[in-house]
């Protein structure tokens, strides 16, 4: 049955609007912020259009569900970025200075990586697409399990360790370790669905993993504080800031958080988020937690609502109090998770933070003071507002200082300011004799590090791959 359309639909498609034209503006917060509340506001007008379609959707009929779904969504992200310690496959530009601030958008923009593709998936599922998707009914053996879980491990570990030609194995690896576990304990699975010629949850999956990999392609291309990709052997052809072979990548993980996300619900006394299976008193029901599930495990009990009686009389059930203490200790996990991996993001995948006026050592403090005065207030005006022989002109006038002092200005802003590249690297690139654009320009990637590493023989120094970022930039802006 057909519903009206949600208030919260009409304020996402508010917001987003908003938020576009704004960040265009470059007007805090949603310059800053902008891919937050673009996801956010998708998010919301997505819902509102299952609500409007169905009657029914994840954050007006599942809300618990939906908030519970949050947190582990930033846990789940967060694997993937301590994988990426080894594997710098990208690193963060343009980040707030303030680790409160940042830490807070880390968490915004995680969290809504499971809504994001899930309410894409249940969408997709509304408008009944994949609907007479029919195949061979496949079935694998306990043996192909077993294979199964050794691909899974072997593609995590190869992944990690040996990064630069097994990185792409990141992406699938949960898919094989996780699903034989929710196909044996009983779960939502994939594999069960392939048993019975089902293939549309995983058709649905792909392609809403497709559709949400070009949004946050899109979306992150156009955002202040963004990430860039660093991805061995495929840095030249790129679609937005993402390597176009990078596109493939997406089908695939949306399969995979969606395992995962399966995996964790075994715990959770098969608490899902899909309408079909979503539990309308989940306040009556266990949450099993780890003791349980062994115990289950060696009782050969289903995970479903109709077992809790006789998990309770075999005395399998855990008691209220220890369901509470599951709650607890899950969200203690997930807090200390998230500050551990936050701190490790900060540490090395965080390149550059936001550059404004007062971080431009190279302006004398007393003009840094005055610039704002003449209607200067950060880099990108600095530079805008200079473009012509005449601005120039006018504008060192009006500060009496030298034409010459001014252009300098604005050169090292150009230069901080290309791909995010921040005062620490500038120090670096000043330091090896690289004081514009234009000097960059000319630069060798390989012959540029090498002299970095002859001078900062101790200090860290760039990655390889972002002095070729930077020099590739450099040539289209000179």
């Amino acid at each position: 049955m057909k519903k009206s359309f949600p208030l919260h639909g009409i304020l996402g498609i508010t917001l987003l609007v908003l938020s576009e034209f704004l960040h265009f503006k470059k007007i805090d917060p949603f310059y800053s912020w902008f891919y937050c509340f673009a996801w956010w506001s998708y998010i919301l007008t997505i819902d509102a259009i299952i609500y409007r379609l169905k009657g029914n959707s994840l954050m007006l009929s599942r809300t618990k569900e939906f908030l519970v779904m949050i947190p582990w969504s930033i846990f789940i992200w967060l694997i993937f970025e301590a994988a990426n310690l080894s594997l710098e496959n990208w690193y963060y530009i343009n980040l707030p200075n303030s680790t409160v601030e940042r830490w807070l958008g880390y968490a915004v923009a995680y969290g809504t990586v499971l809504p994001g593709i899930f309410e894409t998936t249940e969408l997709l599922e509304t408008v009944v697409v994949f609907r007479e998707s029919r195949i061979k009914r496949t079935v694998i053996s306990q043996e192909g399990h077993r294979v199964f879980i050794l691909l899974g491990v072997l593609s995590l570990v190869s992944s990690v360790l040996v990064p630069e030609y097994f990185f792409p194995l990141i992406w699938v690896g949960f898919i094989f370790l996780l699903e034989p576990f929710n196909y044996r304990f009983g779960g939502k699975s994939l594999l069960k669905d392939l048993e019975d010629g089902n293939p549309r949850k995983i058709y649905l999956l792909l392609t809403a993993g497709l559709i949400c990999g070009l949004l946050w392609e899109f979306w992150n291309f156009w955002a202040h504080s963004k990430w860039v990709y660093t991805v061995p052997f495929f840095e030249e052809l790129k679609g937005f800031e993402m390597p176009a072979l990078g596109f493939l990548g997406f089908p695939p993980f949306a399969v995979q958080v969606y395992v995962m996300y399966n995996f964790i619900s075994l715990f959770r006394f098969q608490r899902r988020w899909e309408d079909s299976a979503y539990r309308l008193h989940p306040e009556k029901k266990s949450t099993l937690g780890l003791p349980g599930l062994k115990a289950w495990a060696c009782s050969g009990l289903t995970l479903s609502g109709a077992s809790l009686p006789r998990l309770k009389r075999r005395g399998l059930a855990p008691p209220n109090g220890s369901r509470s203490l599951t709650v607890i200790l899950t969200a203690i996990l997930i807090a200390s998770f998230s500050i551990l991996i936050f701190g490790a993001i900060d540490l090395k995948t965080v390149d550059s933070f936001e550059t404004g006026l007062q971080d431009a050592y190279w302006i004398d403090p007393r003009y840094r003071k005055e610039l704002p005065k003449v209607g200067i207030s950060t880099l990108d005006d600095l530079i805008l507002k200079t473009k012509d022989r005449k601005e120039r002109e006018e504008l060192a006038l009006r500060l009496l200082v030298p034409k010459e002092r001014l252009i300098l200005w604005i050169e090292k802003a150009k230069l901080v300011q290309l791909k995010g590249m921040g005062v620490e690297n500038l120090l670096v690139l000043e330091k090896v004799g690289i004081h514009s654009v234009s000097a960059l320009a000319i630069e060798d990637p390989e012959k540029l590090y090498t002299r970095m590493k002859q001078f900062f023989r101790e200090g860290p120094i760039p990655k390889k791959a972002r002095i070729r970022i930077w020099i590739k930039e450099a040539k289209k802006v000179r």
